[in-house]
């Protein structure tokens, strides 16, 4: 069959099909395991972390909790596909931590955080024959943390974490052929489904009051990979159904990670902080991509840089509400893993606005943060004819919810 049909005719399907068309490759869009606060900071927190929020990105950070409680999330997100004028919007759970400062050098977290997310959708027509292929999940982190600083002024500190991976996705494809053939209407449903574990260490300094230097490292462990694929073909007169099971174990899910940042203390209550964070994927993490249109991909290192500036509020009573909140601004740049045939990675432009708002006499906070992303890549390719191109804009708004209370009192020279 002309392939050529098929890349003319793959952006009037765009309108059909769902926004996030980026999410379809792969494990979809990983690196997604960042608070409330740190999204607003440009997604920027290895170095930097208050005592409400819960750092995931650098276990060290643990250690300057100061009260139990939760930290919940809930984020809504809005996709616009430039050129066709698809949108697709939904909303859903982000994350949820319980904190428990057990001693007054160091702490631990039990929560459910989000590492990677598909939802996306495409259409192709060609002449013979037209195909709807929708990818849908997610991956998890069932996560145990704890941090503790070595000196009173807290100028070291260390923590560790293991995650175990949770999750998986659903790969839907409906194929109809043109009126007249003698060929039966086809779907192909492939759940994916992931486990395995990984474990982080880091480390926060703080040589000097007005700068900090965060490091984690992850290191991924024992993983296995489930893929269920169901043939089905529907007509009136004619039905058949066949299910394959397929078991892969000893396989990298997410590679090894390397995260280092930087935070300076501007002035008094401005925080300046800047963030580097690899995940070396490589050819072999392949071996499980649910993309099916990109003919000659290849995998490299996911990429993200982050920056972002935080002034924080004055928790008194004797000041006016506005000054009690905490307001932040951020930027970053991330070059994904999936790499098209000229050597061009899917690339990813954001920005981001947050907002603290302290309550009850200013022991718990909510966090708002607003972020816009431009990502523009390779989205269909073959041997035959030239590669696809595509912009997206993305915008989520996420909320959370941080809660503390003294549940213990402790008191000693190592607690």
């Amino acid at each position: 069959m002309n392939k050529r049909p098929i890349f003319l005719l793959l952006i009037a399907g765009f309108t059909f099909a769902f926004a996030g068309i980026f999410e379809h490759y792969g494990l979809g869009k990983v690196g997604l395991n960042y608070s409330v606060s740190a999204s607003g900071r440009g997604k920027s927190s290895l170095a930097y972390s208050d005592s409400l929020s819960v750092n995931m990105q650098n276990p060290a950070s643990l250690a300057f909790i100061r009260n139990a409680g939760i930290e919940m999330s809930v984020q809504s997100n809005h996709n616009f596909l430039q050129g066709t004028g698809n949108t697709n919007n939904y909303t859903g759970f982000s994350y949820g931590t319980l904190k428990f400062p057990l001693t007054r050098k160091g702490a631990f977290i039990l929560g459910i955080v989000p590492l990677s997310s598909a939802n996306a959708s495409y259409q192709i027509l060609a002449e013979d024959y037209s195909e709807i292929s929708h990818s849908l999940g997610n991956i998890y982190a069932a996560t145990l943390g704890a941090g503790y600083a070595l000196f009173p002024k807290k100028q070291v500190a260390f923590g560790v974490s293991a995650d175990y991976l949770i999750g998986g996705y659903t790969i839907t494809n409906d194929i109809e052929f043109e009126s007249g053939s003698s060929l039966t209407p086809v779907r192909i449903e492939r759940a994916e489904g992931f486990s395995g574990l990984q474990f982080s260490a880091g480390v926060n300094v703080t040589p000097f009051d007005f700068i900090s230097i965060g490091a984690s490292y992850t290191l991924p462990g024992p993983a296995a990979r489930r893929e269920i694929t169901r043939y089905m073909a529907i007509s009136s007169s004619y039905y058949y159904s066949y299910i394959d099971t397929a078991e892969f174990s000893d396989i990298n899910i997410f590679p090894e990670q390397l995260r280092l940042g930087l935070a300076l203390k501007l002035a008094p209550r401005y925080i300046l902080t800047g963030d580097w964070v690899r995940y070396q994927f490589s050819e072999n993490d392949a071996d499980f991509s649910i993309n099916r249109f990109y003919e000659g991909q290849t995998t490299g290192p996911f990429q993200h840089y982050g920056v972002g500036i935080e002034k924080q509020g004055i928790l008194s009573e004797y000041v006016p509400f506005h000054r009690s909140l905490t307001y932040r601004f951020g930027a970053f740049y991330d070059e994904h893993y999936l790499i098209d045939s000229e050597g061009t990675p899917i690339r990813t432009y954001g920005i981001s606005l947050g907002l603290g708002i302290p309550f009850n006499q200013y022991r718990n906070r909510i966090d708002a943060a607003f972020v816009g992303e431009y990502n523009s890549g390779t989205i269909f390719g073959d041997a035959e004819g030239p590669l696809l191109h595509a912009r997206e804009f993305v915008y989520h708004f996420t909320v959370s919810i941080s809660i503390a209370e003294t549940w213990f009192h402790t008191r000693g020279k190592f607690r």
